[in-house]
C-alpha cells in the first residue's frame, strides 16, 4: 500500500485529478474575504463539474439529478471519464495559476516579506502527516519535520 505525506503533496500532486479541482474551492474559501468574487464563481463552477464527474464514475446512480453515469469499468467509459478529465484540467488550469496568484497577494499583504517567503516555502509542521491505507487518522499521523 503506498503512503502518502503532506509535504509530497505539492510534487505529487495530479493537476488532472478531480479531487485537486474540489480542492481549488477549498483555499478559496479560506481566501474569500480577500480575492475577487469573479475568481471565487470560476472555482466554484469548476469544482461542481469535478464533483458532478467524480459522481458520474462511482458506484451511485445519480440520474435523477441529471448525473449521467460514466461507466469506468468498460473500455469506453474509461476513455470517456479520461477525455473529461483532460477538458477539466484544461479549464482549471488558469483558474489554479490566479487562485496561487490570490494567495501569493494576500500574503504580500498581510505579513512581512519574511514570513510570506516562509509561508510560500515549507508550511507549519502541525499541517503535515502521513496518509496510509487503513492507518491511523491524519490527527493521529502527524510527520515529524524533523527528519
Amino acid at each position: 500500500a503506498a503512503a502518502g505525506e503532506r509535504m509530497d503533496q505539492l510534487r505529487l500532486e495530479q493537476k488532472g485529478c478531480v479531487h485537486a479541482h474540489m480542492d481549488l474551492l477549498k483555499i478559496a474559501l479560506r481566501l474569500q474575504p480577500f480575492i475577487d468574487p469573479g475568481l471565487l464563481q470560476r472555482v466554484l463552477s469548476v469544482a461542481l463539474e469535478s464533483r458532478r464527474l467524480d459522481v458520474a464514475a462511482s458506484p451511485y446512480d445519480a440520474t435523477e439529478y441529471g448525473v449521467q453515469v460514466v461507466p469506468i469499468e468498460t473500455q469506453e467509459g474509461r476513455r470517456e471519464y479520461r477525455k473529461q478529465q483532460a477538458e477539466l484540467m484544461e479549464r482549471a488550469e488558469p483558474i489554479r495559476r490566479d487562485l496561487l496568484n490570490a494567495y501569493d497577494l494576500f500574503l504580500n499583504m498581510a505579513f512581512e516579506s519574511s514570513v510570506a517567503k516562509t509561508a510560500k516555502r515549507q508550511a507549519d509542521p502541525e499541517r503535515c502527516a502521513k496518509s496510509e491505507p487503513g492507518g491511523p487518522s491524519w490527527r493521529q499521523n502527524l510527520v515529524d519535520s524533523t527528519q
